[in-house]
């Protein structure tokens, strides 16, 4: 994508998030993704890539928030609408590309090249650190059947699963279920049974309501498995469509009040929401989730999750988040991959200016993103830092949250 093919996208996004980004902040270094392979030494051996993992144990850090890039060009399963790919529907055609930059796809091997760029990258890891996979099930109706014109994407269960199985030393997966569908509950046991470390939600996209009551079986059956919900709250500007209102971190009260433990992801960190408590004023969703965070009754059911919080219409709540350190053990690191591969969403200089990150750190980061925009993403939060306080090292040493039951 050149620069007027961007300008040009701008325009036609609008507000959303990706397009807000592009208009506010022209990218560091360049607009698209260069995509550079291996790490030059320089980098290597930066003093603050020691920092980075000092303190940490990188068997225990799993990304608890990855996206499959795909276009079933293999036999993968995977499914986008072709609105993506329709200049009639311009805000998706432009997010889709950026999202194959972002992710380094490679025409006529998208599926295979995007699986193998996130391995690449992985080799810049210690050994044991992990990527979870995210499975994306269909748009459902009340009835629970698949709506497929309602849907944007669609990511298998059973690709994910392959995946992990394939890529068991750095790969985990997480299963996505509509609650409504008929086959709910077998299909939970079996991704159980295939392993699937969790359920990933995202409400709007998926046509879910978590305070209906047609959940319940499906909460039951969570429970009874220990395994959590990673559910998308707060505003949803990546995937269009939808009721938004179902994002709402207080709509996930009826799985907590099953025992089931939630993962609220970005900390709703984005948008307004209706206060279910006091007559429906709309407030920041944020807000309404500290009010779970400080529920006295889910102290060891509702969890936040990080991802996202570095892009800039997230950013603001970094300092907030960070000066809770009563909230940092029920804190889990994600990347929202490939989002911080797409270079206009993460501003370190912006970061720097709001006192966020110190300014010399900025050179260092602007070089790794352009190399491997999963440690770059791991680097920027690692070095957060508001009024001497960062983030806890239990806030990425995620494994032992997922121990599910046998």
């Amino acid at each position: 994508m050149n620069r007027r093919q961007f300008l040009c996208g701008i325009g036609l996004l609008g507000l959303s998030g990706i397009g807000y980004a592009g208009l506010k902040f022209w990218p560091e270094n360049g607009l698209s993704n260069p995509c550079l392979t291996k790490l030059p030494d320089e980098i290597k051996q930066h003093p603050l890539m020691q920092e980075i993992w000092r303190g940490i144990r990188p068997e225990l850090v799993w990304d608890t928030h990855v996206h499959l890039v795909g276009t079933g060009d293999s036999d993968s399963g995977i499914w986008s609408s072709p609105n993506m790919d329709s200049y009639w529907h311009p805000i998706l055609k432009v997010q889709k590309n950026f999202y194959m930059n972002g992710s380094c796809a490679v025409d006529g091997d998208i599926d295979n090249s995007t699986v193998q760029r996130m391995l690449a990258k992985l080799e810049d890891m210690p050994v044991g650190f992990k990527l979870m996979l995210f499975a994306f099930d269909w748009f459902h109706d009340e009835n629970g059947q698949p709506i497929k014109d309602h849907s944007i994407f669609h990511v298998p269960n059973a690709y994910a699963a392959a995946l992990a199985r394939q890529n068991a030393d750095r790969f985990e997966w997480v299963c996505s279920i509509h609650p409504y569908r008929a086959d709910a509950i077998d299909a939970l046991d079996l991704a159980h049974a295939q392993g699937a470390r969790a359920v990933k939600w995202l409400p709007s996209g998926m046509g879910i309501d978590p305070a209906n009551s047609k959940c319940d079986l499906f909460y039951r059956k969570l429970q009874s498995l220990n395994m959590p919900i990673i559910s998308h709250t707060g505003a949803e500007s990546a995937v269009q469509g939808g009721n938004q209102a179902h994002g709402n971190p207080l709509r996930m009260r009826r799985a907590l009040d099953a025992g089931v433990r939630v993962v609220l992801a970005h900390c709703a960190s984005d948008g307004f929401d209706e206060d279910l408590d006091h007559n429906n004023k709309r407030i920041k969703s944020f807000d309404l989730f500290a009010r779970l965070m400080d529920t006295p009754d889910y102290q060891q059911l509702v969890f936040g999750e990080i991802s996202a919080l570095t892009l800039i219409n997230h950013a603001w709540a970094i300092k907030p988040i960070l000066q809770r350190a009563d909230w940092h053990h029920r804190l889990l690191n994600g990347s929202d991959y490939p989002l911080p591969g797409i270079l206009p969403l993460i501003n370190t200089q912006s970061l720097a200016k709001d006192g966020l990150l110190n300014m010399e750190y900025v050179p260092f980061l602007q070089a790794l993103k352009n190399h491997n925009a999963l440690l770059f993403d791991f680097a920027v939060k690692r070095l957060l830092e508001v009024d001497g306080t960062k983030f806890a090292n239990s806030v990425f040493e995620t494994k032992s949250f997922f121990k599910i039951k046998q």
